[in-house]
């Protein structure tokens, strides 16, 4: 059975990466501070990859609208790198953005840092697999492009192409197995939209009729369609309809 190494194991989408795993038969071990993992020291590392087959980086070691989030993100990066190198790992798989390579979103230190923890991985002499998502369904509220007030919802006009967080987890899964080979994939959803679409039929599912007014992207490239899939992506169901109904359905 293969070991495979999560980081980030403890956040929402390394809980369904852990799901997927082990649902696909592999033996996970989780890089976390609970676990006594700590990525910007590396604390813990070297201990915690003795014997894993693959390393699969779901981590955020920083909040994406920190000041500087370029300088942990990278620190962070480089000391997986060196710890799976070191232990012999036989894959590295990275869990990125679409749209990162989008020089105008760049602008937005989350991506610049996301691409380039994106060279780390290229130059680090591991097989590796570099998997940028598109945005999921679950991003409807958050709070780095909607706000929510007492009596309205103010949404930015993303134009995206989003997917399940479960459908992108089984994804990076596969590509940890060796799936999707070496470089660059891409995983978005079957839909285009706008966030505020999103954003109100999310709410409307819950029962919340806050209106949902349109705030301009603070970037171009978040609304001419540099989000949406390219040519070569892997699309992935379910849609939004599906997906809104089996959110109904978990929560019975």
């Amino acid at each position: 059975m293969t070991r495979l190494a999560v980081a980030g194991a403890t956040g929402a989408m390394g809980e369904l990466i852990v799901q997927a795993a082990e649902e696909d038969g592999f033996t996970v071990v989780p890089l976390s501070r609970s676990q006594g993992v700590d990525l910007l020291s590396a604390e813990g590392l070297d201990a915690k990859l003795e014997g894993v087959s693959a390393v699969l980086d779901a981590s955020q070691v920083v909040s994406p609208v920190a000041e500087d989030p370029v300088t942990p993100i990278l620190k962070g990066a480089e000391n997986l790198v060196a710890a799976s190198r070191s232990a012999g790992v036989s894959r590295l798989v990275m869990l990125s953005i679409n749209g990162v390579q989008d020089e105008g979103l760049r602008q937005f230190p989350f991506y610049d840092a996301r691409r380039r923890q994106e060279e780390i991985v290229a130059d680090s002499r591991l097989a590796h697999t570099i998997v940028r998502s598109s945005q999921w369904f679950e991003f409807a509220l958050n709070p780095a492009a909607v706000v929510e007030e007492d009596d309205v919802v103010r949404a930015q006009n993303w134009q995206i192409q989003p997917a399940a967080a479960l459908s992108v987890a089984r994804y990076v899964v596969r590509a940890a197995a060796g799936d999707h080979g070496d470089g660059v994939v891409t995983v978005c959803g079957p839909e285009r939209m706008r966030l505020p679409e999103l954003t109100e039929a999310v709410l409307r599912h819950r029962g919340d009729e806050r209106p949902v007014t349109i705030e301009a992207a603070p970037l171009p490239g978040m609304d001419n369609g540099s989000l949406l899939a390219p040519a070569d992506a892997d699309l992935v169901g379910p849609g939004l309809e599906e997906w809104l109904r089996d959110q109904g359905q978990r929560a019975r």
